[in-house]
C-alpha cells in the first residue's frame, strides 16, 4: 500500500486548520470587545472629554485627562461585564450570539474583567481626591446597582438618574481649578426626564425579549411602540425645561437655543428612522438620545461660563 508523502497530510491539516483558528481569535478579539457595550462606553468617554475641556478652559494637562478618562473607563467596563454576567442566563435562550452565551468569553473571564476594571476606576480617580474618588464610586455603584437588583424592575431608571447628572460634578470636582460649581445640580432636575429617555433607549432593543421573558422593567412594561415615544417625549423634555428656565440662570441663552435646536434634531432623525423602518429606529434610539442628552448638557454647562 502507497503512502502520502510524510508531509503531505500535516501541510493539508495545517493550511485548514489555521484559517479557522484565527478566525476563532478574531472572534474572540470582538467578543471582548462587544462585552462591555462598547457604544456606551465611547460615548460617556467623549461627553467626559468634553466636560473636561470645559472645566479647564480648554486646557486640561494630557496627564489629568488620561487619568479622569482611565478611571470613567475603568468603571464603565466594570459596569458592562457585570450586566453581560447577569444576563448570561436569558441570553443563552434569547440572544445565544452574545459573547458569553457563544463560549467566547466565559462568566470567569467577565468577571475576572470587572473586578481589574474597578481595581482602574479606583486606582485613578482616588489620584484626584477623597472627593473625586467618593463620586466616581457612587456613579460606578449606581450602574453596577442597575445590572445586579434594578434592571428587571419598574426601578430600572433609578441608577440612570443617580448617575448621569453626576458626571460633570465628578469631572468638575476633579480638575477644574475653581472646584465644584453648585450650579451643576440643575442638571438633575433639568434632565430628570431626559435620563429617563436614555434608559428606554438603551433597552429598546431588549423589549421584546424581556417581555418574553417576563421580566416587568419600564420598558417591557410599556412595549416598544409606547416606550420609544415616551423616550422621544422625555428626551425633549430638557430642551423645553432648559430654554424655561435658562433666562433666570445662565447668561448665555443661545447655547442653550442651540443646544435645544440639536436635540431636536436627532430626535427628528429617529423618528424618521422609525416610520420608515421601525428596527432602525429601535436601534438608532441609543445613539439619537445619548448623544442628544451629552450635547444638552454640555450646552446648559457652557452657557453657565
Amino acid at each position: 500500500m502507497m503512502l502520502p508523502p510524510s508531509d503531505a497530510v500535516p501541510r493539508r491539516s495545517s493550511g485548514a486548520a489555521s484559517p479557522a483558528r484565527w478566525r476563532r481569535a478574531a472572534r474572540i478579539v470582538h467578543a471582548y470587545l462587544v462585552l462591555p457595550h462598547a457604544v456606551p462606553v465611547l460615548v460617556v468617554l467623549g461627553t467626559t472629554a468634553a466636560f473636561a475641556m470645559l472645566a479647564t478652559d480648554g486646557v486640561p494637562t494630557w496627564e489629568s485627562l488620561a487619568r479622569l478618562l482611565l478611571a470613567m473607563l475603568g468603571g464603565q467596563l466594570a459596569i458592562g461585564a457585570i450586566n453581560e454576567v447577569a444576563d448570561a442566563e436569558l441570553d443563552a435562550v434569547s440572544k445565544p450570539n452574545k459573547p458569553i452565551p457563544a463560549g467566547y468569553v466565559s462568566v470567569r473571564a467577565a468577571l475576572v474583567l470587572a473586578c481589574v476594571s474597578l481595581l482602574v476606576m479606583l486606582w485613578f480617580s482616588a489620584g484626584f481626591g477623597l472627593p473625586s474618588l467618593l463620586l466616581c464610586a457612587l456613579g460606578t455603584g449606581a450602574g453596577l446597582a442597575y445590572d445586579l437588583w434594578f434592571k428587571r424592575t419598574l426601578f430600572s431608571w433609578l441608577p440612570y438618574l443617580i448617575a448621569l447628572p453626576l458626571l460633570p460634578v465628578w469631572v468638575w470636582t476633579a480638575i477644574a481649578p475653581t472646584g465644584f460649581d453648585p450650579r451643576l445640580l440643575a442638571l438633575y432636575p433639568l434632565g430628570a426626564f431626559a435620563v429617563v429617555g436614555v434608559h428606554l433607549s438603551q433597552a429598546l432593543p431588549d423589549t421584546v425579549g424581556d417581555r418574553e421573558a417576563g421580566i416587568r422593567s419600564l420598558s417591557s412594561s410599556l412595549g416598544e411602540r409606547r416606550a420609544i415615544v415616551t423616550c422621544w417625549l422625555a428626551t425633549l423634555s430638557t430642551p423645553l425645561l432648559a430654554v424655561a428656565a435658562a433666562p433666570l440662570l445662565v447668561d448665555r441663552l443661545g447655547v442653550v437655543w442651540l443646544a435645544a435646536m440639536v436635540v431636536a434634531l436627532l430626535v427628528g432623525l429617529d423618528i424618521a428612522l422609525y416610520t420608515v423602518r421601525r428596527r432602525l429606529g429601535v436601534m438608532a434610539c441609543f445613539p439619537c438620545v445619548a448623544v442628544s442628552t451629552a450635547v444638552m448638557g454640555l450646552g446648559w454647562v457652557l452657557a453657565l461660563r
